[in-house]
């Protein structure tokens, strides 16, 4: 089975519904995979709707098809996964994390800048182009949301749930997923995963203090994009 992507959907003049690719998706469409004018294929809009339809025509570098059936909620979870991480050095590090997570499954992922990221912007076309990649090839039908956020505070003032949780490196008591299972599996989950050297201690001590839970992913010292994928991978488990 393959997807494609596109949630421009236009009516034809007798109000029949068409979903039109655009130049990227209608490229790989037709001059990639080769398919023709009758055939059938699937196209997902990122909302969790499923179009079955055939390809009805192709011009000006865009591909028209015909919807015959549609399939709302294609796939949804009862659970919600949002992964806020700070920004790795390295951009292609980032990219496979947004890769890999959009695999697993990923509601939401947030990019918070903290006092000592050393990447402060992010190519946010260049982010979505891969979420949507990883979306298709997976077989979803939703899109995660990505934003950014300026810094740490505002991330946790806008983002008020029981089940808030902080990856970091500090000395402290802590407890693993697998002792919150009970409100991971009831509640919008956050994750916040720190920079390469780590959330500072103002940062903890706020995350704490407005009640994140401080949480550890194991005895091993993790990259940035690798505690990221372990926290999505862990979540998903507890609400298989």
């Amino acid at each position: 089975m393959q997807f494609f992507y596109s949630n421009n959907i236009i009516q034809d003049e007798n109000l029949n519904k068409i979903i039109v690719l655009d130049k990227i998706e209608s490229n790989h469409c037709i001059n990639v995979l080769r398919y023709q004018i009758g055939d059938k294929i699937n196209v997902v809009d990122g909302i969790g709707t499923l179009y079955q339809g055939k390809i009805k025509d192709y011009k000006k570098k865009e591909c028209y098809i015909d919807i015959f059936k549609e399939v709302n909620n294609f796939k949804k979870r009862n659970f919600n996964i949002h992964i806020a991480i700070a920004p790795t050095k390295n951009h292609d590090r980032l990219e496979w994390f947004v890769e890999k997570a959009v695999e697993i499954g990923v509601d939401q992922i947030s990019f918070v800048n903290c006092n000592r990221s050393l990447r402060k912007q992010v190519r946010m076309n260049r982010i979505n182009k891969v979420a949507i990649t990883a979306m298709k090839q997976t077989l979803k039908a939703y899109l995660p949301k990505i934003s950014s956020y300026s810094n740490l505070k505002d991330f946790i003032n806008d983002n008020n749930t029981t089940a808030g949780f902080i990856c970091h490196l500090e000395d402290s008591d802590k407890k693993t997923f697998f002792d919150y299972e009970g409100i991971i599996k009831k509640e919008k989950t956050y994750v916040l995963i720190g920079p390469e050297g780590d959330f500072d201690d103002q940062e903890i001590r706020y995350a704490i203090n407005s009640d994140v839970r401080p949480i550890t992913l194991g005895d091993s010292r993790l990259r940035t994009e690798t505690a990221g994928i372990v926290a999505c991978h862990l979540i998903n488990l507890l609400n298989a």
